[in-house]
Formats: C-alpha cells, sequence, structure tokens
C-alpha cells in the first residue's frame, strides 16, 4: 500500500505543478484522503500553520491546537485552535489562544477526567538570531474550563533544564526545556507533562517528565524524573501513553534519528534504561486505541515513502511488547503540493470509532494543517 499511494502523490505533485496550491484550500474542503485531505486550517496569507495537535472531548468536538507564523523560525509565532462537530469533516474559524511577543510554538492538548483542558507549550526567544543564539524560554501549561472557548495565564513548567547559562549548544544557549508530547493522567489523578532540552552546564540533552498532584495548577521542579540522558545524542520529544495495565511507555526521538523506548512500572518515578529501536521517527505522536492497541504516527526521515518528512503510521498491537516489525503506511506525503519538505508532519491522531481514525498533520506548501482518514485495515491489511 505505500508504494500505491506513494505512486499517486508523485502524479499528483506532477499534476499540480511544483510549488502549486491545491485548489479549494479552505477549511473543510476535502474527503480526507492522501491526495484529498480535509484542510482543518490554513493561515492567513504569508503565514503558514505548524505543530498541530488534536483531542477528542468528552462531548465528542474535536479540539485542535497549532501555531501560525512566517516560517518554522520567527518571532511572530502564536498558538490557535479550532474546532470540529462532525468527526473533522468540517471546522470552525480559528481563534487565539496563545499570543506574546516571542514565539509561542508545539502546543499539546488533552482533557482531564473533570474535563478540564490542558495546553502545554514552550515559547522561543529568536531576538538577535541568528547573529546570536536563541533562548528558550521554557515550557508552560495553560489551561480551559469551558473546552478550549478560553484559556487561562500559563504557568511554568519547573524542570533541572532550566537556569541561566553561557553555554552555547546549537543555535541555542543551553539551561531551557522543551516539550512535543502530551501531558497524561494517571490513575490517582497526577498529571505528567514530557520535557527535552539542555542542563544549563551543557552536555548532550536529556529526557524527562515533570509531575503535578494538584491539577496541573503547578509543576515543581521537585517533582521531576529523567527518562534518559546518552553521552553520543540527544533525547528529544518524548511522548507518553499509559498502557492498559497502568505501565508507562514512551517513545523518545533522537538526534540520531532513531527513536528509543523506555518503560516506568511506578507511575513515572523512575525509567528503564531507554532503548534502541529500528523506527525512524521525528515528531511522533501515540494514541492508546480502545483495544488496548497503539497508532504510532511519525514523520518519516528513512526516505521509504518519499524525501522530505512525509506522515507515515504504524498500529502497536500489545504495545506493552515493543514497538519492532511492524508495518508501516504513508499517511501524508506534502509533495502533492510542491516539492519535497523537511517541514512537514508533526502528525497527531484520534479514534473516532473502533478501527476508524483520524489524522492531522501540515502541509507547508498550502500554509493549512490537513486531515487524513484511515482504518485498521490500512495498517494491518498485508
Amino acid at each position: 500500500m505505500g508504494v500505491f499511494r506513494q505512486a499517486i502523490v508523485t502524479l499528483m505533485a506532477v499534476a499540480l505543478g511544483v510549488g502549486a496550491q491545491a485548489p479549494g484550500a479552505t477549511a473543510g474542503s476535502g474527503v480526507g484522503t492522501p491526495t484529498d485531505p480535509v484542510i482543518v486550517a490554513t493561515a492567513p496569507a504569508g503565514k503558514k500553520a505548524f505543530f498541530a495537535d488534536m483531542v477528542r472531548l468528552h462531548d465528542g468536538r474535536l479540539l485542535v491546537a497549532y501555531r501560525d507564523s512566517v516560517a518554522h523560525i520567527n518571532q511572530d509565532g502564536r498558538i490557535l485552535v479550532v474546532e470540529s462537530s462532525d468527526d473533522g469533516r468540517t471546522w470552525s474559524s480559528p481563534r487565539v489562544a496563545v499570543d506574546t511577543s516571542i514565539d509561542d510554538r508545539d502546543p499539546k492538548l488533552m482533557q482531564t477526567r473533570d474535563g478540564t483542558v490542558l495546553m502545554n507549550f514552550f515559547r522561543t526567544d529568536w531576538t538577535g538570531y541568528p547573529a546570536n543564539p536563541a533562548t528558550l524560554r521554557g515550557t508552560y501549561v495553560t489551561r480551559s474550563d469551558d473546552n478550549g472557548a478560553t484559556w487561562g495565564e500559563p504557568v511554568k513548567v519547573g524542570t533541572a533544564m532550566d537556569g541561566p547559562s553561557n553555554v552555547v549548544v546549537g543555535a541555542y544557549y543551553a539551561g531551557h526545556a522543551a516539550t512535543h508530547g502530551p501531558i497524561v493522567e494517571l490513575a490517582d489523578g497526577d498529571l505528567l507533562v514530557p520535557l527535552y532540552g539542555r542542563l544549563p552546564e551543557g552536555g548532550r540533552g536529556p529526557a524527562s517528565v515533570v509531575r503535578s498532584t494538584d491539577g496541573g495548577l503547578s509543576w515543581p521542579k521537585a517533582n521531576e524524573s529523567f527518562i534518559g540522558v546518552s553521552d553520543s545524542f540527544d533525547f528529544q520529544e518524548p511522548n507518553l501513553s499509559v498502557l492498559r495495565d497502568g505501565t508507562l511507555m514512551s517513545i523518545v526521538r533522537t538526534s540520531i534519528n532513531i527513536a528509543y523506548v523506555s518503560w516506568s512500572h511506578d507511575d513515572g518515578t523512575t525509567w528503564t534504561t531507554p532503548e534502541t529501536t529500528t523506527l525512524p521517527a521525528s515528531s511522533h505522536h501515540q494514541l492508546m486505541l480502545r483495544n488496548g492497541d497503539m497508532l504510532l504516527t511519525y514523520g518519516d526521515l528513512s526516505g521509504q515513502f518519499g524525501a522530505g518528512r512525509p506522515t507515515a503510521g504504524r498500529i502497536l498491537m500489545h504495545p506493552e511488547n515493543g514497538i519492532e516489525a511492524k508495518k508501516d503506511i504513508l499517511v501524508y506525503d506534502a509533495a502533492i503540493h510542491g516539492p519535497p519538505t523537511t517541514d512537514q508532519a508533526n502528525p497527531s491522531s484520534v479514534e473516532l470509532s473502533p478501527g476508524r481514525y483520524f489524522t492531522i498533520t501540515s502541509d507547508p506548501h498550502i500554509g493549512s494543517i490537513v486531515g487524513i482518514y484511515t482504518r485498521n485495515v490500512d495498517y494491518l491489511d498485508q
């Protein structure tokens, strides 16, 4: 199926022309296939939509948060939300959730059992960049008590990675923490937010979780537990899932473009030493399904489905057994609207009904967040 879909993608790219914008790129257009996606949200002229995340609310609606900006790196980044009451076929007009004078980016959504919607995100100050290193201002959590209609004042997440530093690593000063995975709620009501970044003294980047015991009102530094750190590469973008037996599973992107996996059997207090996998995961998303399996979607850098970073996915049956030897499929490639690009992916999925899924991802060529419907058989049919 992957080869077949890629052939369609290539033909559509030729038909549309390199760099051409898809006709009818308005919210709700499209049928939700890899060559005719639903348009979830489109950025204003001159901007693009990035880093979307989605949650199915208790009332059945879909809520999506995303960043819009003129570029992947720019000071004007802000976070907006849209919603759908018909399983993703049509979408509301966007409304601003977070917008400060610096770059607010990478929002992630979840809803607690009591109905509170939490959004974690991080902030970057690009003042003087690229002549001077950027400063990551840290990870924040904002809350909504009305299903995303309004949002409270964000609170900062405490972490050992946050602090003043004169150490420069790549484009950033050390001493920062970012986030790329939604908060998870444990059986006792505690919440965990996943982080990655750089300790003030520099060194390779670790991954960690910080616990909130008061429903997300505070995230004390003392409540941080580290998933892993390596002497030879950076751990990046950890995501968390609570398996059926209560075990926590974290799949972690790395700077060597291979995902690692770690487990916690004590509610995130301690973690097993991360183990390597064969998955070329980048900016991935983990969705626990009703039957206990997991839908894992990610940006593929292996070249299996084409150049750039198309969105791919796999079903992990019995994820407690790991993430190896599974079938991957192409979910979406922005190359249908222009040349191959790595500035896409960042997927997020929901289960609409047993065995039926809706995945969103970004398409920089049309400045939009797009959505694709898939079924269980797409991932498992041999």
